[in-house]
């Protein structure tokens, strides 16, 4: 009987040791659960850990104390302090994606006051100097993601070529197939933060430049390639509906209303003193009506016989008090000039000319006014024999967007040729602070070329067309 209760008791102890052991190595409590002060084990030392975590040491670096250690196969690693190992990252719904430190980041939400953000982490100019390549390959396939502040990016002659391009370019290249994608915040691009708490660079107005190239291989001698490229201001006040590739005035351009507006005529050749602008007739349209009582104020120039002209370094400004010499006519529809959405002029003009526009909104940082160019005569007339009447609209600029092929020809029995058609648009608004929708201005210009060559030896040809 005494044979029998002893065993009874040896059989006990032995299992209640093994299920000890086993809930140490695992992870888990039998008994009673020790009461007390929680430690943050991931904040303790490596030692520390080792010690009185060893069940934790085992769940993240899967090493028990009894194990061999041979680092033949697998190398030694030390232990990573804490703060070398970043900060916790989690998505937009709480959930847990990894662990480390944020390098790069530009994120832009609307609509709200100051949503566009650019940072760049301490550790992009310490670590990888301010210049990020990841890349990857499978087969034929090849992928590339850039993000700098100096990179060589060149799309093509008409299009996009830019020594110091700063922001993000991803590249992909296949045995026929070639893409690039470019984006950037050219207003306020950012700058490494000195510290891993500090914010990064807030905008709520900016200027974002997006591009994209292509390019496919047709047959063995030639290629045909589409480019597309966009610069526009972007508020992050609106809606992402309500911005445009177009562009949209931002919070400064729009700040007023226009009460003025100057227009400068010069000689768009003023070195050889002649033949500069000649203005025969002007006039003003306010929302599709014409306007004879806001008569302008010129300075400059010289008048003869009925006819204003600026030669040489002499320029002619004409100024227009809107504010001031503003009436409504029969056929308008508005009462003042704050209601005004849309302004046109109409020149008669002629000779070696230059047009150039500013308004009261229209202002550098200091205040003063800033010209843009309108239109400029072709070549270099001086017998009044282009006399041309001219239109357009007032407006700030909010965006410009180029279309571009190319077409290529690589060594076809000695030719080779090289072509390119470029669309160009430029976008502008007319800035008017009680409005949300406000008139949009378009200019059109056009570019392209052509270049051919043969090459039989010892003979060789070259021409081109532009």
């Amino acid at each position: 009987m005494r044979c029998m209760l002893y065993a009874a008791v040896v059989t006990a102890g032995v299992a209640l040791l093994c299920d000890a052991a086993f809930a140490q190595r695992v992870g888990f409590l039998t008994g009673r659960e020790p009461r007390g002060v929680d430690v943050y084990e991931m904040a303790m030392t490596p030692a520390q850990r080792k010690w009185q975590y060893p069940q934790s040491l085992y769940h993240f670096y899967r090493w028990t104390g009894e194990e061999y250690s041979n680092y033949a196969r697998q190398n030694y690693e030390r232990y990573v302090s804490t703060e070398l190992e970043g900060f916790r990252t989690y998505d937009l719904y709480g959930n847990y994606i990894t662990r480390g430190f944020e390098v790069y980041n530009w994120s832009m939400d609307s609509p709200v006051t100051s949503g566009s953000t650019v940072r760049k982490g301490p550790k992009y100019s310490r670590w990888f100097q301010s210049l990020i390549v990841s890349s990857m390959s499978k087969g034929q396939f090849y992928s590339s993601m850039t993000i700098g502040e100096a990179l060589r990016t060149t799309l093509t002659p008409l299009t996009f070529s830019k020594p110091a391009f700063n922001g993000v370019q991803w590249d992909f290249a296949a045995d026929k197939y070639q893409m690039t994608l470019l984006a950037s915040r050219l207003a306020s691009p950012g700058s490494a933060v000195q510290f891993e708490n500090s914010l990064g660079q807030i905008l709520g107005d900016m200027t974002n430049l997006f591009g994209m190239h292509s390019k496919v291989q047709l047959g063995d001698f030639s290629k045909l390639g589409f480019t597309y490229l966009n610069i526009a201001n972007f508020s992050t006040g609106r809606k992402l509906g309500d911005n445009s590739l177009k562009g949209v005035l931002t919070e400064a351009q729009n700040g007023g209303n226009v009460e003025t507006i100057v227009l400068r005529l010069s000689d768009d050749s003023p070195e050889d003193g002649v033949g500069g602008a000649q203005l025969f007739a002007e006039r003003i349209i306010i929302n599709g009506v014409d306007h004879p009582e806001i008569v302008p104020s010129p300075r400059g120039g010289v008048r003869r016989a009925g006819v204003i002209e600026a030669n040489g370094a002499e320029t002619l400004e004409l100024t227009y008090n809107i504010a001031r010499d503003f009436r409504q006519q029969p056929d308008d529809e508005i009462t003042t000039f704050q209601e005004i959405s849309e302004i046109e002029f109409e020149l008669v003009i002629a000779n070696d000319y230059r047009i150039e526009i500013t308004s009261n909104l229209q202002v550098n940082a200091q205040g003063e006014p800033v010209f843009l160019e309108v239109e400029r005569a072709h070549g270099n007339v001086s017998d009044g024999s282009n006399q041309r009447f001219i239109r357009f609209e007032y407006g700030l600029p909010t965006g410009k967007d180029i279309i571009g092929f190319n077409f290529d020809i690589d060594d076809i029995k000695g030719f080779n040729m090289r072509s390119e058609l470029a669309f160009s648009r430029a976008f502008r608004r007319f800035p008017n602070q009680n409005f949300l929708d406000h008139a949009l201005g378009q200019d059109d210009c056009l570019a392209y070329f052509l270049t051919a060559s043969q090459d039989a030896y010892p003979f060789f040809e070259y021409g081109d067309f532009y």
